[in-house]
């Protein structure tokens, strides 16, 4: 049979195959390679030789690279089974290792999820970055209203603005046939739908207001009131007495807009007598060039409230707000940027924390291998190989931590929507780059936590590591025991500022206001209750279970009116500005204030509602020594001064007291009632008033509120933070606790003959556990010496958000480092005693 020779690949192919994948000695290569070389050099001369060595190059790359896929591929099926093997053969440590890294991504997940949802705000709009609100700088206060006609004017004589828009939203009952309910309903001009992307999908784009009864609404209030019925055309009734037709459906509002609506409506509703007053009535939005500048317009518009308005010499300073920032920088507290600071800051910590707790785990778990790693070298495996192998493992730990993570942030995503009062969902793009954000994450720390035991260990001769003294003059403990201190250090930060988050909202929850805000309940006046409100005062009061009644401009927590007063000894020149409540009689009664100085209004007194009670602030704002029957004027409605109430928090307590005028008259229209209540008859009272109620305005729904609901309503945000900070805390805690227990194996397993010897020679089980303990908690001291003043630094910054907050007192971070202290001993000891109860004879058996 005739001998085919088989052909083989070209000879520099062999060579990089080999060099390159098996690390071959290429001398007998290369010594092939100049043979060939000499010979074409003699055959074909200096050029010809050349080009034949570099064509057998490019001839020599499809085969190399089928070879070394190949051998690639071969090789990492072994390195994949090998790692396999270990994660199978130590259960509980891959457990522990892949559910602190997991739990860490999934956390880090949620945040970033949370944070980019609030940086996300408003930003859905085609032209958010030429989009601004304005502003109104007030005798040093800032305003998010800004008047009525500033907005057309900006548009008409500024040629940087190109488009405006006023927005004056109102909460008003809507009604269609038997359905009435009440709605957010936005005035807005007709500029507002080439400024803002709300994609209208019916109606006319390019007149979506064809009269000033036209209404835009809401796919979801579409189907609220009209089912599957066509809406264009259908008339909605405002209020019982304005008649509105749908003339356009647009999709729902992002719930990342700062804007709440679902009905549009034109502001030529309000009359033009209105629309051209200079008095504070809505926000107002305007649209820039591209190529304006924002910080040149701000000096330009600077002084046009002042050009036009003049009724007072207020200094009132017109300014804009850029769309992007309202959420988080919104001057009413809407969002806050330093939350998105702080727990964009705690996402980093919480992983960091989970990568540290993997290293450490790593690295305790890689000397074990020590005899493995020394047999591989016997049978031939170099350094390179055993490199992989410890980072194929860890990869492949990393790995099914982020699947793991991926399927706790889907299993975790509806409570944490629950608790951040958020609708996050997994959406492909935002999805996309968290993902590939962990998926780097997830490299890096396999590499990361892998590479010490892979070059630590793989830097041994075979002999010595299989010897057992691989350890001596080699050891890197400060790093590890650094870790670890970190670790512990931001989990104790963590407890104390949840702590001290609780311990503020509780404060604010039980501070005298200056105000009695239990069992009184607050119902929206409407038109109707206005015309007969004599009568139902006194439907009201004749319940028992009423223990009074009384009816205001604003609510005494949220009072946001303010005007120009005038007193005695100061012309109309010297003008100040303070808040003011018109309200009826009875208002200082039922919330039970206390009047300090004078005496209340009286019903019996006509000549009470040209008069005036003020706080204690107001007079010393004033500086009045005997404030009593001194003259008063808002405006030009001079009384005089009947009477002092002691202070009472007009708005949160993130603000201090300010000065705050109570008036009787009737020229400002009330828009609450409020109902004080015996607790006892709770249930029957809210059944009487809804039957007064309808009888009374029976096309109106009863919808009531409870005075301390709105009041914690005004702390919402801080409570989220709190509860947030509680769960994330927990977490950290226990992450820490898995790298503590990393080095305490490691540590155990280090001194296995020390401990041997010392049972052998006579120590207890508890003297051995005490000894190994000891160690980590000098470590914990540390991690207290430095959390404690960096957690009082950062709380201290929180708090200072608050006029009046609570004591940051020392049991707080006694309490913290007690916690960690207990939390770290306990996870310690399991290792101290696992170590101590082994058999000496096992430990010094090759002694």
């Amino acid at each position: 049979m005739m001998h085919v020779e088989k052909k083989r690949p070209p000879i520099i192919a062999a060579w990089l195959l080999r060099h390159l994948a098996f690390q071959e000695d290429e001398s007998s290569l290369m010594g092939d390679i100049e043979e060939d070389y000499r010979d074409a050099l003699t055959k074909w001369g200096a050029f010809k030789a050349a080009c034949w060595y570099w064509l057998q190059i490019v001839l020599s790359i499809p085969a190399f690279c089928k070879s070394y896929v190949y051998w690639s591929s071969v090789m990492f099926k072994n390195y994949l089974k090998t790692a396999l093997r270990i994660v199978k053969k130590h259960k509980s440590f891959s457990f522990i290792n892949i559910a602190g890294l997991a739990v860490g991504m999934a956390c880090c997940v949620l945040i970033l999820m949370w944070v980019q949802d609030e940086l996300s705000y408003d930003r859905f709009h085609a032209n958010h970055k030429q989009l601004y609100r304005t502003i109104l700088n007030h005798e040093g206060q800032w305003y998010t209203a800004s008047p009525w006609a500033l907005a057309p004017i900006l548009k008409e004589e500024y040629p940087e603005v190109t488009l405006c828009t006023r927005y004056a939203g109102r909460n008003l009952l809507c009604a269609y046939q038997e359905r009435s309910y009440y709605e957010p309903v936005a005035f807005v001009d007709p500029d507002f739908f080439e400024m803002f992307t709300f994609p209208l999908i019916k109606g006319n784009s390019e007149s979506p207001f064809p009269t000033n009864n036209s209404a835009v609404i809401t796919e979801r209030t579409a189907k609220k009131y009209f089912g599957n019925e066509d809406p264009i055309g259908k008339v909605l009734k405002i209020n019982n007495d304005t008649e509105l037709f749908v003339t356009g459906i647009i999709k729902d509002v992002p719930t990342n807009s700062h804007m709440n609506f679902d009905i549009l409506a034109p502001v030529q509703l309000f009359g033009e007598e209105t629309l051209t007053d200079w008095s504070l009535g809505s926000s107002a939005y305007i649209m820039l060039h591209e190529n304006a500048s924002p910080d040149v317009f701000r000096e330009k518009i600077s002084g046009v409230i002042m050009k036009y308005d003049t009724r007072t010499k207020a200094k009132n300073i017109a300014d804009i707000q850029p769309l992007s920032r309202i959420h988080l920088y919104d001057l009413r507290g809407g969002g806050n940027i330093v939350y998105v600071y702080i727990f964009s800051t705690i996402a980093a910590f919480i992983l960091l924390i989970a990568c540290i707790n993997f290293m450490n785990l790593a690295t305790a778990r890689g000397g074990m291998r020590a005899k493995e790693v020394g047999m591989r070298k016997v049978v031939g495996a170099r350094r390179s190989n055993v490199i992989k192998q410890f980072l194929g493992e860890s990869l492949l730990l990393s790995v099914i931590a982020l699947c793991v993570a991926i399927g706790l942030v889907v299993l975790l995503l509806k409570p944490f929507n629950t608790i951040a009062e958020k609708n996050l969902t997994l959406d492909p793009g935002m999805g996309l780059s968290i993902l590939l954000g962990l998926l780097g994450i997830t490299i890096f720390t396999g590499i990361i936590s892998g590479s010490y035991p892979a070059l630590f260990l793989s830097s041994f001769q075979a002999v010595r590591v299989i010897k057992g003294n691989y350890f001596k003059g080699s050891q890197k403990p400060l790093l590890r025991k650094g870790l670890v201190v970190f670790q512990f250090t931001i989990a104790i930060v963590l407890i104390i500022g949840t702590v001290i988050i609780y311990k503020q909202l509780n404060y604010i929850r039980n501070k005298e206001l200056g105000f009695n805000r239990n069992q009184v309940i607050s119902l929206r006046m409407n038109n109707d209750i206005r015309a007969n409100m004599s009568a139902f005062k006194d439907e009201i009061k004749r319940y028992p279970s009423v223990i009074n009644m009384t009816s205001a401009t604003s609510q005494p927590t949220q009072v946001g009116n303010i005007n120009p007063v005038y007193w005695e000894g100061r012309g109309p020149d010297q003008y100040e500005t303070m808040r003011f409540v018109a309200m009826d009689v009875d208002y200082i009664k039922t919330f039970e204030m206390e009047v300090v100085d004078g005496r209340d209004f009286s019903e019996d007194l006509q000549t009470d509602t040209q008069n005036y009670i003020v706080n204690e602030e107001a007079v010393k704002f004033m500086g009045l020594k005997n404030p009593v029957g001194k003259l008063f004027s808002i405006w030009d409605r001079e009384g005089q001064i009947i009477g002092v109430v002691k202070n009472f928090h007009s708005r949160s307590l993130h603000n201090d007291f300010e000065p705050v005028v109570l008036t009787m008259t009737q020229n400002w229209g009330h828009n609450f009632v409020f109902i004080r209540i015996r607790p006892e008859y709770t249930s029957r009272t809210l059944s009487d008033l809804e039957g007064i109620w309808k009888k009374f305005v029976p096309d109106y729904p009863f919808n009531y509120q409870f005075l301390d609901e709105s009041f914690e309503a005004l702390y919402r945000a801080d409570r989220r933070t709190g509860i947030l900070f509680k769960y994330f805390t927990i977490l950290a805690i226990f992450i820490s606790c898995l790298g503590i227990f990393g080095l305490a194996a490691f540590t155990s397993e280090q001194r296995t003959k020390e401990i041997g010897v010392r049972k052998v020679l006579g120590a207890s089980i508890p003297h051995i556990t005490t000894l190994i303990s000891k160690e980590f908690m000098i470590l914990l001291t540390l991690a207290n010496g430095i959390a404690w003043p960096a957690a009082f630094f950062l709380m201290h910054k929180m708090l200072s958000n608050y006029a009046y907050r609570t004591e940051m007192s020392f049991w707080i971070f006694l309490l913290a480092g007690g916690l960690a202290y207990a939390v770290a001993l306990m996870t310690v000891s399991y290792q101290a005693i696992k170590a101590a109860r082994t058999d000496p004879v096992n430990a010094l058996r090759y002694e």
